[in-house]
């Protein structure tokens, strides 16, 4: 098929553009062919450019710094995500091993508290080795780039902070401390509008969901209005623990965008991924979770380490370099024969060391795991949040499953719905003028004996729900609207059993239910939603 816009020839064009957040695009496309519509359809490459070109049209982030002829791009500058959202008056929760005061925090940590003492403490600049990997979880997600001029900054730079110490004094985490971190902020919800909280941590075994004192905890935030996004994890081979087994948070796998701008470049990262003890799939999405940039510990060895590399790599007097090198040589633990090398061979090795210890700047290095790839993904539903407060925890993890875009040729149990779309996101949250339901679905009464199906799309004008409860007949469960893009149905309960079912929108268009929280692979790429009834 010819792409009308490029003119080149492609397996298959895309059709399929929702109204309610793909718009952007449409002035776009409609600027290279003026008689542009959906119907047309593009390849997938003029897709890719033509967010690329709608998001610099907001002129979002500065780029980053360079190293070696290498630029890290900042993550908004990455996911061309919406510059005028920034989490304002949304606090997020960060439940982590531990965390230290940081410059990309200071003023917006509304508490801490170290929940093994059961107290809450000032936060310090004191460092423990379990400090390091919540200030990093904590600044990706809610850091306002001070340490660069702005330049890696977060999604939402200003949102307000709880940090939640997990860690007991040996630098142990259990599920016990999780769950009640979890807890904590559920009592203090109202005290510190707690909206958000992001785990990047991981109970030790791999259980039921309904056995699990964390993702108990979870069930409960989550029906309290608390959005819950639970990191992976980075073993393919592993199975999914608790909180990322979690059905009711929204799980986050790894993309590998390779710090570029183009999207065609993705692959995935090495996280955790497939089925749950529960018989449902994880994750729900996936977000960078390599070439993050992220902070090193103010006043560590690692940071005056990068300090002195940087300060030796910038020092332009080739006559000096060589002395400045042998008097810090023993502070860098190198061969102390490199200060007598010629002037080339010593710029060559301080790039090669930087490069070797991740260094972008001398307070920021690139960092990966999905540790990272959940808050990136807190911060854009702080984004939503602040443009549309009155999204539920269900509204939010359908606008986000259904603004994703997959992996093409990458299997649904690994990336799930696909990668994160802030821009699409943020556009259909600020567009989203409906009061939502705060239920996931479909409703089962077991009083009533009956199921409800429902779906929320104002770009709807049929629904029908079909599974193997009706032998996928496509005719005798259709949707009626009540209002503008709210759809429901009432239907008999079947026997006890699990059940498959998709939604069918206008007749062309299979869907997994956005709302349900329990899906499989359907044996085409996607998932079908399950109906549980016990």
């Amino acid at each position: 098929m010819q792409c009308p816009i490029c003119q080149y020839n492609f397996g298959k064009l895309l059709h399929h553009f929702n109204d309610s957040f793909d718009f952007p695009l449409y002035e776009i496309l409609q600027r290279k062919i003026s008689d542009w519509t959906p119907h047309r359809g593009v390849c997938q490459r003029c897709a890719d450019q033509a967010q690329i070109e709608a998001w610099a049209a907001f002129k979002g982030s500065s780029i980053g710094h360079q190293v070696n002829g290498y630029t890290i791009l900042p993550l908004p500058t990455r996911l061309m995500a919406h510059p005028h959202y920034t989490g304002k008056n949304i606090t997020i929760g960060f439940i982590d091993s531990g965390f230290c005061m940081h410059p990309d925090l200071a003023g917006r940590v509304v508490a801490t508290v170290n929940i093994p003492d059961t107290k809450i403490e000032a936060i310090t600049s004191t460092l423990s080795p379990s400090d390091w990997h919540g200030t990093m979880t904590s600044v990706v997600g809610a850091g306002d780039g001070t340490l660069s001029n702005g330049i890696y900054k977060s999604l939402a730079p200003q949102a307000h902070i709880v940090l939640l110490k997990v860690a007991d004094k040996k630098g142990i985490i259990s599920g016990e401390y999780i769950a009640k971190a979890v807890h904590w902020a559920i009592q203090h919800q109202q005290q510190y509008s707690i909206r958000i909280l992001n785990l990047s941590v991981t109970d030790d075994e791999a259980t039921s969901y309904r056995e699990n004192m964390v993702d108990r905890a979870i069930e409960q935030a989550v029906q309290a209005g608390i959005v819950v996004v639970a990191a992976a994890g980075n073993d393919t081979q592993a199975q999914l623990k608790a909180p990322a087994n979690s059905p009711h948070a929204i799980t986050v796998g790894g993309l590998d965008d390779h710090n570029t701008l183009h999207p065609l470049a993705h692959t995935l990262y090495h996280s955790t991924a497939g089925e749950t003890v529960d018989g449902t799939y994880k994750p729900e999405l996936i977000a960078p979770a390599i070439w993050i940039p992220a902070p090193i510990l103010s006043g560590t060895k690692v940071q005056r380490e990068a300090a002195l590399l940087f300060e030796l790599l910038q020092t332009q007097d080739d006559r000096y370099l060589q002395a400045k090198l042998g008097n810090v040589i023993h502070q860098l633990n190198m061969d102390k024969k490199i200060a007598t090398a010629s002037v080339t061979v010593i710029r060559q090795f301080l790039n090669k060391e930087i490069g070797q210890r991740k260094l972008i700047s001398p307070y920021y290095q690139h960092a990966d795991g999905t540790s990272f790839a959940a808050p990136i993904v807190s911060s854009l539903v702080a984004q939503m949040l602040e443009a549309n407060p009155a999204l539920t925890p269900a509204a939010i993890r359908a606008i986000l499953i259904r603004t994703a875009r997959r992996l093409p040729q990458v299997p649904s149990t690994r990336q799930g719905f696909g990668v994160v779309h802030p821009l699409s996101a943020v556009c259909q949250a600020a567009s989203e003028s409906h009061l939502l339901p705060a239920f996931f679905t479909p409703i089962i009464d077991y009083q009533q004996r009956v199921v409800t199906f429902y779906l929320h799309d104002h770009g709807a004008e049929t629904v029908v729900a079909t599974g193997d409860f009706n032998n996928w007949n496509p005719e005798n469960i259709e949707l009626q609207t009540e209002r503008t893009g709210h759809w429901k149905v009432q239907y008999p309960m079947p026997p006890k059993g699990n059940y498959r079912y998709k939604l069918l929108v206008n007749r062309q268009k299979w869907m997994p239910d956005p709302t349900n929280l329990f899906r499989e692979t359907d044996g085409f790429g996607g998932f079908h939603s399950k109906l549980i009834i016990e």
